[in-house]
């Protein structure tokens, strides 16, 4: 891209943002370097110097020491990396314009600037958290550096479930996803062949996958939990499981059977049962958060079940190039990426035995199989180091018996446009404060204020909590 200074004079009406910042001197240059890390290591930008933070345009002196801070600057970003430089002079001036150009996306990242990785979020630059910077290692190194791939000298076949080790192969055949050629009784071949065993080294993966002795391997566990309401203060049934992965997802699915309720219809002459949110996505969840989770942590999978929600959780975090506000039904995102898995030794031994339906296609498969069932979209975050995915359950949401979709009786023609666009809100976000629902609805204070009261008298939603952190629930 060509850059003169009517370009730069454009930038500067438009403002600073997540690619471009404005720095008045060279007084501020090693913020400025700190601001061109975060963006190397991200989608890249360019920060100018001689620029005030209101966009005017005021040009800096260049001289023999300026340049050497420059050049001592740009020595300082590790690994090495290709910064355009360019010196713009001003009209009728002896200033000028230092820009600094960089591109991102590029395969070396994570940089460090001064010894600091540094990202960019908006329009502001931070030091990059421990679990971001090491999963940009893990992924630069590729395979070299994955957990699961990495040897475990002490581990010995001993160790291991041999009749777990065969159930996998046997799975894996039935299923076709291993040709038929590829059984053998011989378990150490089955571990050759699944990859978690070399030169007679066995790997993270086979003994997380495959292990019986736990004791190296903190996080093998899951954390099985229901609560009464909504939140933790009071337990119903509180378990941690130990075990291979196999095993802990043996435990979940007679965990959910066991807390939530079933439903049923007619199809045709028979009746089917079928749990308020699906089994498939709940197992498939909970399959994925040990499939992607970060095992050099200490932390587990939890599965957490509230009156109006069920929440499953692990360390680690979502690629870069998946948003988590983006993951919706529908999303382009889904479709197109591709899986790379931080733990590609486990998710495909997983994939091979048939407790991860899809390879790579995990999230959609959950999203299709909430939305079959007529619920709402789980919501997915990523935060702290911790993906989440949220279900919100159906009996408190009314969707199986929802008096606005109820043909005969429709409460809901007594209800004003606001009031109507008040109880979507609610219903689509639930806990939501009433200050939140001001700036979506686009009404004013008062009118949101009256739309909930009304609702709430005639037993559409209902506050609860505490009035600081408490919301507005359906009903």
């Amino acid at each position: 891209m060509a850059i003169d200074l009517d370009y730069i004079r454009h930038l500067a009406e438009n403002h600073e943002g997540v690619d471009v910042e404005f720095k008045e001197t060279t007084g501020q240059l090693n913020r400025g370097m700190e601001t061109l890390c975060g963006m190397i290591n991200g989608n890249g930008g360019m920060v100018i110097f001689g620029i005030k933070n209101s966009g005017k345009i005021v040009g800096q002196e260049i001289g023999d020491k300026t340049t050497r801070m420059i050049g001592e600057a740009l020595r300082r970003f590790e690994p090495s990396v290709d910064i355009r430089q360019q010196y713009i002079p001003l009209t009728d001036s002896e200033k000028y314009l230092i820009v600094f150009e960089v591109d991102g996306n590029n395969p070396d990242r994570p940089y460090s600037y001064d010894g600091r990785p540094y990202q960019r979020h908006d329009s502001v630059t931070s030091v990059m958290p421990h679990d971001k910077h090491s999963r940009m290692i893990m992924h630069r190194g590729g395979l070299k550096y994955k957990w699961d791939t990495l040897p475990n000298e002490n581990l010995k076949f001993e160790d291991l479930d041999e009749s777990r080790i065969h159930w996998a192969i046997r799975q894996a055949l039935e299923l076709g996803r291993l040709k038929d050629g590829a059984y053998t009784r011989d378990p150490i071949a089955i571990l050759e062949k699944f990859k978690v065993l070399k030169n007679g080294v066995y790997s993270n993966a086979a003994a997380v996958l495959f292990g019986k002795d736990f004791f190296h391997y903190h996080n093998c566990i899951i954390r099985l939990a229901c609560f009464r309401g909504i939140d933790k203060r009071e337990f119903i049934d509180n378990q941690q499981i130990e075990g291979n992965i196999f095993d802990l997802l043996n435990e979940v699915t007679p965990f959910f059977l066991k807390h939530l309720s079933v439903s049923s219809r007619m199809e045709g002459m028979y009746r089917k049962d079928e749990l308020e949110v699906p089994i498939t996505a709940l197992r498939e969840c909970c399959a994925n958060a040990l499939a992607h989770m970060d095992w050099r942590k200490t932390a587990s999978v939890g599965v957490a079940i509230y009156d109006d929600r069920i929440e499953i959780e692990n360390a680690g975090m979502l690629p870069e190039d998946i948003p988590a506000t983006q993951l919706t039904y529908g999303s382009h995102i889904l479709d197109s990426h591709t899986s790379e898995p931080p733990n590609e030794t486990i998710a495909r031994v997983m994939y091979y035995s048939g407790v991860i339906e899809h390879w790579g296609r995990g999230l959609s498969l959950i999203f299709e199989e909430c939305e079959r069932a007529g619920l709402q979209q789980p919501k997915v975050t990523d935060e702290r180091g911790v993906v989440r995915v949220t279900f919100l359950r159906p009996n408190l949401l009314g969707h199986r018996n929802d008096p606005i979709n109820d043909p005969i009786n429709d409460p809901i023609n007594l209800l004003s446009d606001v009031e109507k666009n008040v109880l979507h809100i609610v219903k689509e976000h639930p806990g939501i404060s009433r200050i939140s629902i001001i700036p979506i609805v686009g009404k004013s204070e008062a009118t949101v204020k009256r739309a909930l009261k009304s609702l709430g008298e005639m037993g559409f939603v209902e506050y609860r909590g505490s009035k600081k952190t408490g919301g507005y629930f359906s009903l």
